[in-house]
Parts: structure tokens; sequence; C-alpha cells
């Protein structure tokens, strides 16, 4: 029974629910799509409304950084800067905002009390269990958030939650679909393969100077240097200005004092129960297991000692009546609301009747675990907040600061880095093209280093912001025009690549010819076989991608079947196909299917919706509007 409450606490509703509130915390500073200024030009037109530049421009930031974020070292800026990117950006705004225009037409109504209710619930805005008014208004500011703001992006999270569920849960998926499609995701086939070295056609290679400088002539683009900057930079920063700071002591031990249980571990509850079971829905079941769990706990409540006999003998929750009701430990969110509401109000030894979808539970609190930890051990993380909250109140004013005296001192950094203790550093060379590190990661800051202005005067740019707690200000000190590479630089790089695609050639052509004669039913002078092998979709058992899909999609009516591929080290691989495994009654392979196929009727279902909604709420984007502009 324990196992099911908690089942019930985390299921599809409650998912929905978690799913809509995380929107809004992972939007943090999008209140600048609302600000006053230039970017109020409207670039999309939707119905009656539209999509400004300045919101388009912060969502393309808002987009990059989380790329940035999710990919780490291999994120590359370039793809940020793609026409198809910037397009998609402003499409799905565009398109969101139908949606809700949508919303309204049809009178979809987020309410107050709604809105209410699930703050409520939201742990980063709770302390002891409870929500705070207090930490709700803290740590929005600390986000850059009004809570007028925070709510009104809630409910339009809300609302698009509301209109999409329906489509999203009632996709229907065909039964046959699943069968056809876990038959072709479950099948093996048994291969074995022999591979042409490149060495075989090496004698017929031949690149000459004639073919090198073709080749140069054709693809001259590709043999520009590309015009390079060295760059002087000062970054100010939260972290920046955090480090500067030191809390005093009694800084410390208030925040100690003020925080000492959220410090620790979540807090956890023992309790133990004697459920009287009855079925939702049966008034009179309900009626009857309601004065029964009310007589044993008037009973209970003159002898508490009999606590674990009573559960033994009448509760109808057999996994924790042998324990004598004990649910041991938990935590919020491990139990039904009722329940868990319940055990976070009581004191311990206080017994309580609650009703939930079960029944009637007869609860007795048994123990509160909530361990402060010494302020020994948590010392560093206390003056780390500290050190970020102070600098996050200072930082708009040392940014203002940071700003006037780059602009004012436009000969060097140095004013400005030592008024505000900061490093000054130096990049390597470095191009438009060059995956830069930050924060020259950052398009507006690396376009502005690059001007003509900033290249020729050697004085410092304006400082840019790279994200909403980071400015950087820089000075080009040296400059390398872009340079075509002459022919004899890149002689040789060509003439391996030239070589390289001869050799593919000559094997593939070779490997073509011998799978040509295999198919005839004659056996060219081959090298020994592999060992068989089993392969399939979900077992690639160590080939690559492509070589398993050229596999798969051979055609079997005759067998042995053969294909081939060219693999990454210039080989030419033969492979033969001698069996066919169908393997259909693999349920977890057949639930994945199912699962994925659901997905993907939900999504198509999701793109008819838009298309449906589009033809209401007319979307119209502006000429120009996905042009670059700082």
């Amino acid at each position: 029974m324990l196992e099911a409450i908690r089942k019930r606490a985390q299921g599809l509703f409650a998912k929905i629910i978690l799913a809509l509130i995380t929107i809004p915390f992972a939007l943090w500073g999008v209140d600048a799509y609302f600000s006053s200024g230039g970017g109020n030009e409207v670039i999309a037109e939707v119905g009656d409304s539209g999509v400004t530049r300045q919101a388009y421009t912060d969502m393309l930031r808002e987009q990059a950084d989380r790329l940035r974020q999710a990919m780490g070292p291999n994120f590359d800026s370039s793809m940020t800067q793609s026409a198809e990117f910037r397009e998609q950006v402003l499409r799905s705004m565009a398109e969101e905002e139908a949606m809700l225009q949508e919303a309204n037409a049809i009178g979809l109504e987020v309410t107050d009390a709604q809105i209410a209710a699930l703050l409520q619930q939201l742990p980063p805005f709770q302390e002891d269990g409870k929500f705070s008014p207090e930490r709700y208004k803290r740590v929005l500011a600390q986000r850059g958030y009004t809570p007028a703001y925070f709510e009104y992006q809630l409910r339009r999270d809300i609302a698009l939650g509301l209109m999409r569920q329906p489509v999203l849960a009632g996709a229907l998926l065909p039964a046959t679909s699943v069968e056809l499609v876990a038959r072709i995701a479950g099948q093996r086939r048994e291969i074995s393969w022999y591979e042409i070295s490149p060495a075989a056609v090496a004698g017929q290679v031949n690149v000459t100077e004639k073919d090198i400088q073709a080749y140069y002539d054709a693809h001259k683009t590709e043999y520009v240097e590309p015009e390079a900057v060295r760059v002087e930079y000062a970054v100010l920063s939260l972290d920046e200005l955090s480090r500067n700071i030191q809390p005093s002591e009694k800084e410390v031990q208030e925040y100690y004092a003020s925080n000492a249980a959220s410090l620790g571990p979540p807090e956890e509850r023992s309790a133990s129960h004697v459920l009287i079971g009855a079925a939702q829905g049966d008034a009179e079941a309900r009626k009857q297991a309601k004065a029964r769990a009310e007589t044993l706990l008037a009973a209970l409540q003159k002898a508490p000692q009999t606590f674990a006999d009573v559960a033994r003998r009448e509760s109808q929750d057999e996994g924790s009546a042998v324990d004598g009701g004990s649910l041991g430990s938990f935590g919020r969110g491990m139990m039904v609301k009722p329940f868990e509401d319940a055990v976070f109000s009581m004191k311990p030894g206080e017994m309580r009747l609650v009703e939930s979808e079960f029944g009637f539970h007869i609860i007795r609190l048994d123990g509160i675990q909530a361990k402060t930890p010494p302020l020994a051990a948590v010392r560093a993380q206390i003056e780390a907040e500290i050190r970020r909250q102070q600098a996050q109140k200072h930082y708009a004013e040392a940014a203002e600061n940071f700003s006037n005296l780059v602009y004012e001192q436009a000969a060097s950094l140095k004013p400005a880095a030592d008024a505000l203790k900061l490093s000054i550093q130096t990049t390597d060379w470095m191009s438009r093209n060059d995956k830069a590190a930050a924060p020259f990661d950052s398009d507006k800051l690396l376009d502005a280093v690059f001007t003509a202005d900033a290249i020729k005067s050697r004085q410092n740019i304006e400082p840019v912001e790279t994200s909403r707690t980071t400015m950087a200000a820089a000075r080009v000190i040296d400059h390398r025009p872009a340079r075509q590479k002459p022919v004899a630089e890149v002689s040789e790089a060509i003439r391996a690549k030239l070589q390289a695609e001869q050799t593919a050639s000559l094997v593939a052509k070779m490997g073509q010819s011998q799978i040509a004669e295999l198919n005839q039913g004659k056996e060219p002078a081959l090298a020994a076989w592999s060992a068989f092998k089993l392969i399939g979709r979900q077992q690639p058992e160590g080939l690559d991608a492509k070589t398993v899909q050229s596999i798969m999609r051979v055609d079997t009516a005759k067998l042995p079947a053969y294909v081939g591929a060219g693999m990454p080290d210039g080989s030419y691989r033969i492979v033969r196909v001698t069996r066919i495994i169908e393997d259909t009654a693999n349920p977890m392979l057949r639930a994945a299917v199912e699962n994925g196929l659901r997905q993907a009727y939900a999504q198509s279902d999701a793109l008819a919706q838009m298309e449906l909604v589009k033809a209401t709420q007319k979307i119209v984007i502006k000429p120009g509007a996905l042009e670059k502009r700082d």
C-alpha cells in the first residue's frame, strides 16, 4: 500500500504540473522581452499582436546560453548564427503567441486561485515545508523578476500546457504500426565480411601538379587565411565581484541562524498508520470505514501503547501491518497529499484521522529527522552565498561604473580594471570563424572587436553584456588582414586530399566489381571471410551506424546477399548477409517501440493542432526580421 501511495503521488497529473512549472524556472531573465526601448519594433505579426525585435533578440541569447550550458566544450557559436537557427527561434515564438491567442479566444482561463495554489507547491518558495511570501520575493529578486512578471509568465506557460495536453494525451496508436516497427527494430542479421585494403590500389593512384593546381583554382575560398585580431579584455561578473567580498563573522552567524533548517538535508518524518480501506465512489462503504476508524482512534487515544497491536490486527495495508503499522522515514513528495499534509503538520506522538483515496488512515507521528549541520561544516557554503548575494546587490552599480570608465578612459582598460579589481587578459590570434572561448563565444562581443573602427582606433569598445550577470570590455591590440594562401603553401594538403579521394574511389570500384561477381555466384579470389556475427539496429556489435544501415537495407529476397561500405580508414568492406532472425517477443523492445511511436503520433497531432491555430491566428514574418542587429 505504501508503494501504491507513492506511485499515485507521481502520476500523470503530477508530471504534467511539474513539466509546466519547470518552464518559468528555465526562462530566468526573459523579462527583458517586455521592456521598453528601441526594441519594440514588431517583426512578426500574430493576429492582433506580435513578436518584438527586443523579445526576439533576447530569446536568441537565451537559446544560445542554453545550448552553451548543455553542450559545454562542444558548443559551437556558429550554429546559433545560422539563418536556419534564427528563423526557427522566431517562428517558435510566433507560434507560441498564436497558441496563446487561441487559448484566449476559446475562453481558456488560468485563474488567480490556480496560480496561488501552484505557487504554494513550488519547493524554491518554501521554508520548513510551507510557502514563504518573503522567500518568494527574495528568490524572484535574486533572479531579476518581479512577482507580477513571474506570475504573468507562469500563467502563459500553464495556458500553453493546457492547450497542448489534450492533443498530446489523446494520440491514437494503431496496433499494426507497433507490430510492424517492433518487427523491423527487433530483426537481426547474420553477417560476415572481408575488407579490401587501400594498399590494393596504391599503384594506381597518381596525383599530378596539374591536378593540384586545378583543385586549388576551383576551391580558392577554402585556402583563405581569415582576418584575425589579438585583443586584451576585462570581464565584470558576479563571480569577479564576489571574489573581492569578505563576509563578516556577524553576517555568517546571522545567515546561519536564519537559514539553518535549509542548510542540512531535507527534513524527513517517520510515521505509522492503521488503514481502514474503502473504495472511492462507494459512499456507504466509506461511511462505514470512517465510523470504524473513528472508533479505533478513540480507543487508541485511551491506550496509545496498543497502536502496533491494533495495526497488525485491523490495518488493511498489508505491507505495513506486519510491522505494527510502521511506514519508516520519508520526505515530502513520497505520500499522497492529504497523508503528507497531516504528517508534516503533526507533533511527535500525536495521532490523527485522515481521509485519502485509499480510505481512512489513523496516523501516528513517530519522529522528526531534521539534522542541522554545525556551522563549521557549512561555513564555506554560507560565505559563498553571502558573497553572491552582496555581489548581486552591487552588480548594477559596478556595471555602470565599469561602462563609464571604459568609455571615458578609452585608450586603456587599466583604469576600469584597477577601479573594480579586475584582471586584464590577452587573447591569442583569433578570427571570426574560430571556436572562441568565453567571453568571445558571445556573437555580439566578437562582432564588436572586428568592426573597422575598433581595429583602426585601437581604443576600448563599448562594454558588451554577454549574459545577465557578465559584462566584457575589449580593445584590439594587433590586427592581421585576410590573405589568400599561395598554392605552394597548401599543395601538400591538396595532394593528400586528392590521393585519399582517388584511393577511396578505386577501392570502391574494386569492391563493387567483386560484389557483382558474388551476386552471380562467383567467388573472387578473396582472403577468408570473418567469423559470423549477429547484428541489428539495436545491437550494432561495434559497427558504425552507416554500415549497419546499409546491412539492414540490403535486399534479402535471395540469400546470401551482399553489400559494400567505405570505412573510415580508407578500406572497403564487403558484407555477406546469410540469415535473417526475427525477434518480436522482446517485451522491453516492444514497450520502447510503443512509447516512441506514441510520442511521434502525439508530436504529429501537435503539429496539426498548430497548423489549425495558425490558420486562425495568421502569422506574418516581416521582411528583414532575421537580420542581425546590435
